[in-house]
């Protein structure tokens, strides 16, 4: 595409972003180049129009970036995956308007598992050479109980279904998520507490469908992905393609909370791990359900209520510049 094709870029930098203990290593060594006015100035030499907005608290990615795509630009976050996540659902199904990542984030699910670089000046060229790849988005919403056993693989997903690009799940998967979210309104104690409500659950009878094939499951969670990575880098599903058309369901059938927790811990940072009690899946659609009780569910960490919840994937939704093929995302060793 010629430079002068190209569409204006809106740039959304959120200096808050990163700085969680443990995580990996950033874009760049150099802190300076990370800056916001660092990295307009970085585009606009790579020959790009370029528009900054700093985030801060009040503002509103999303709508920072529908207002930008409606004067006809294309939108690049520098940020985490917090702030990337709202932009992206913003963008989809957007004939025209492009995402540009560059990962400033603690861990940066959405930019690793998009198979996106991990280092500045290859970032900085993915978006300057303007490749363009589809990728989907995961939908997801509460169904009632009443109308489960009436859906059919071609149900529409409402309007106000929920679109996640890391994972959603269900079970002690978004009981974790929720303890999170806790602790930060109501701090480390309140999270700790329920978080220890959750592990002392059993795991629990589930009835999953999957693209209209069902399957009684015991299991305390289960994880439904868009991508590979979710959470701290945890490696739920690490041959997830968010370009395929269809959804990674991961089960944890009949292994103990205790078990689940452990093994979320040892695929942090994008590490694998062979679990031959983690079965792995793929569909296109998936409905969960409790079979004696409702059990808590998320998207990208977000309650959506309780079961029974059906996912679904929009194939192809988001525009992102990735360059050929993209990047492989990283395989570490195995455990």
């Amino acid at each position: 595409m010629s430079d002068a094709a190209r569409r204006p870029i809106l740039l959304l930098a959120n200096p808050a972003s990163g700085g969680k203990p443990g995580a990996p290593p950033p874009l760049s060594d150099d802190p300076d180049a990370l800056r916001p006015d660092a990295l307009a100035a970085a585009l606009v030499a790579r020959g790009l129009r370029v528009s900054l907005h700093v985030l801060d608290e009040d503002d509103d990615p999303a709508e920072l970036a529908r207002r930008a795509v409606g004067e006809g630009s294309d939108v690049v976050v520098a940020g985490g995956d917090g702030t990337v996540g709202p932009v992206a659902e913003a963008l989809c199904n957007q004939e025209d308007a492009t995402l540009g990542i560059l990962g400033l984030g603690s861990w940066n699910n959405i930019a690793h598992g998009f198979g996106l670089p991990s280092t500045l000046d290859e970032a900085l060229d993915v978006i300057a050479a303007g490749g363009v790849a589809r990728l989907d988005a995961g939908l997801a919403w509460h169904v009632p109980a009443d109308e489960v056993e009436r859906l059919d693989a071609g149900q529409v997903p409402p309007p106000d279904a929920a679109r996640f690009f890391e994972a959603a799940g269900v079970g002690l998967d978004a009981e974790g998520f929720g303890a999170v979210q806790l602790g930060g309104r109501r701090g480390p104690w309140s999270a700790a507490h329920s978080l220890w409500r959750a592990l002392r659950r059993r795991r629990t009878g589930m009835v999953v469908e999957l693209d209209g094939r069902r399957h009684r499951v015991t299991a305390p969670a289960i994880t439904i992905c868009n991508g590979p990575y979710l959470g701290m880098g945890f490696a739920v599903a690490p041959d997830a393609d968010p370009a395929d058309g269809r959804l990674d369901v991961v089960v944890f059938e009949r292994m103990g909370t205790l078990e689940v927790v452990r093994h979320f811990l040892a695929v942090a940072r994008r590490r694998r791990r062979r679990e031959p009690r983690v079965r792995h899946l793929r569909a296109q659609r998936v409905t969960v359900a409790g079979r004696r009780r409702t059990l808590p569910a998320h998207a990208d960490g977000r309650s959506i209520g309780a079961t029974p919840v059906r996912f679904a994937v929009d194939p192809g939704a988001l525009r992102v510049f990735r360059g050929a093929g993209g990047v492989a995302p990283d395989r570490g060793g195995m455990g």
